[in-house]
């Protein structure tokens, strides 16, 4: 009888072990996941890209992002922007500068549902800066815009995240004559997009980016 109950109350252990760790698995907090030690990252352009602002809307024929990562989870990305071939409302060329400044994707607790929120971080006393002839718009370091939706495509080394960026409350500055608000600081600028992200080892060989 004794032998019984000790062995039941093993087992009773076990179970309330594996429990334990299945709920912890469950509960933890979404992470980017890199296959690589070292990983290099690209993102391009999906879907059009957009950046909209009191002058007009800016499509650019070229998105990319470049990035590195040196650790096998993050909750974040940071990747650096190049937009090129840009028309505000399809007429006006645009020059995209980024001067220095990149973009600090995070993504949240949600286990259910990867959202997250993307941060525009510069050097000391510098913005992005999108010319357009009469009217050139600034966009200063700001932190914590939504929402971006992130979605795994592919399998093992092939794995890649598709970043749907529906971004509002972006500040920025208009200046010129051209301009539609002039000088004025605004919040309701807005940045929607898809872009897939990508990453390869320092060999160039793909190697899998996920979410989890």
């Amino acid at each position: 009888m004794l032998r019984n109950l000790r062995a039941f109350g093993l087992s009773l252990v076990a179970v309330l072990a594996i429990g334990a760790v299945g709920a912890s698995a469950a509960s933890a907090a979404p992470q980017f996941h890199f296959e690589s030690e070292h990983t290099i990252i690209t993102g391009q352009q999906t879907t059009v890209n957009a950046l909209s602002f009191d002058v007009g809307v800016v499509e650019c024929g070229i998105v990319q992002f470049a990035g590195t990562k040196a650790v096998f989870t993050s909750t974040t990305i940071t990747l650096t922007p190049t937009f090129d071939n840009c028309l505000l409302d399809e007429e006006e060329e645009v020059t995209f500068t980024h001067n220095g400044c990149n973009f600090l994707y995070h993504i949240g607790a949600d286990t259910e549902h990867f959202t997250g929120t993307i941060s525009i971080e510069c050097p000391d006393n510098e913005l992005i800066e999108l010319d357009a002839g009469e009217c050139t718009i600034t966009i200063p370091p700001q932190g914590n815009l939504g929402t971006v939706t992130f979605t795994n495509e592919g399998a093992e080394m092939t794995r890649s995240v598709v970043f749907d960026q529906g971004i509002a409350g972006l500040h920025y500055v208009e200046h010129g004559a051209s301009c539609e608000n002039e000088t004025g600081t605004t919040n309701n600028g807005a940045y929607t997009g898809r872009v897939t992200i990508t990453g390869e080892n320092t060999m160039g060989a793909h190697r899998g980016i996920w979410v989890q």
